[in-house]
Order: C-alpha cells, then sequence, then structure tokens
C-alpha cells in the first residue's frame, strides 16, 4: 500500500526483511535449484558464496562445487519432524 503526502510517497505497512548472509558450513537452500547445499565459503563483502550440493541422510558433500552464487538466492534450510521423516523415507527408497 502506498500514500501520498502532499508531494511526498512513502510505503506503508512494509515489514522490515532482515538480509540473510549465510556462514561458511551453514545448510542452504537455494532458489532455482533442487535440494539442500553446504555453503563453502561466503565473499568478504557477503554478496556470493561457493556452494556444494549435501546430502541430509548421508551427512555428505554431493557433486560439483557452484562459486559465486549470489547471497540474495540463498535461504536457510529449515525442516520440521514431518518433514524429516518424509525426506528419509524418500531417500531410502532411492537408494533400493
Amino acid at each position: 500500500m502506498v500514500a501520498q503526502r502532499g508531494d511526498l510517497w512513502e510505503t506503508v505497512g512494509m515489514a522490515n526483511i532482515e538480509k540473510f548472509v549465510p556462514k561458511n558450513g551453514q545448510v542452504v537452500t537455494a532458489q532455482g535449484h533442487e535440494g539442500t547445499f553446504k555453503v563453502l565459503n561466503v565473499s568478504e563483502d557477503g554478496q556470493k558464496a561457493d556452494i556444494q550440493p549435501f546430502t541430509l541422510s548421508r551427512q555428505m558433500l554431493m557433486g560439483a562445487v557452484m562459486r559465486g552464487v549470489p547471497c540474495s538466492t540463498l535461504h536457510h534450510f529449515k525442516e520440521d519432524a514431518s518433514q524429516a521423516a518424509a525426506r528419509i523415507v524418500k531417500e531410502a527408497a532411492k537408494d533400493k
């Protein structure tokens, strides 16, 4: 919603969204990519990161490193108990 007061426009009701800056070793998701990734390195300015696919069930790095991924496309990985159970069953079925 935008409110006008004289010739001053201001945005009303916008939440302050804290910018997510990943840390080395953190498990994240990446916009436009499936699965989870481990952060290997974050640039000094916090704008880009090197990430690698990471399997939660095996706690292993898998696949090629993706370098220079914009941190704005990375999100903290959150998983509740039911999601974890479903993931474990799905990954176990894949391994057979």
